[in-house]
């Protein structure tokens, strides 16, 4: 290989894998669909996965290069105390052809409501399954948004 053949090469190596490092895959923003729960007594969320969703932000020149934006993160502000209401997490039991497999019994781990707390909770391939317990007493109010991740340059 001739020397000016391996610099340009070179260079062109070097330009691409500085384009590389550059872009990451990195939260960009908040979800802009804000959800806000109500759950009075005796209600309950069934157990479920949270999944990702593409988020468009196209339309907007702040994000005008962001590309490949999808949620990643729940993001749970509990803006009231109440008596149960508990958000559970059950422990994954593997997988089956491909799929995920739900928890058994109430084996896990739960978060208990209380007014001004924050949870955050990976969604997508690798939640956990979850639910909102009943409400045995009081109302349960829960502001729900999601961290949008994107690849960024």
């Amino acid at each position: 290989m001739s020397h000016r053949l391996y610099q340009r090469l070179e260079s062109t190596v070097l330009k691409i894998s500085e384009q590389l490092a550059i872009r990451k895959y990195q939260p960009v923003t908040c979800n802009p669909n804000l959800r806000l729960y109500k759950y009075t007594q005796g209600q309950s969320f069934g157990r479920h996965f949270d999944d990702s969703n593409k988020i468009d932000l196209s339309g907007n020149a702040s994000f005008s290069d962001v590309k490949d934006a999808q949620t990643e993160v729940t993001v749970l502000f509990y803006l009231s105390s109440c008596r149960g209401g508990a958000t559970r997490f059950h422990l994954p039991h593997g997988k089956s052809n491909g799929k995920r497999k739900s928890g058994g019994g109430n084996a896990g781990v739960s978060f208990t409501p209380e007014e001004g707390a924050v949870l955050l909770h990976v969604h997508g391939d690798h939640c956990l399954e979850h639910e909102a317990e009943p409400v045995l007493e009081g109302v349960k109010y829960v502001l729900r948004t999601d961290i949008v991740y994107g690849i960024t340059k």
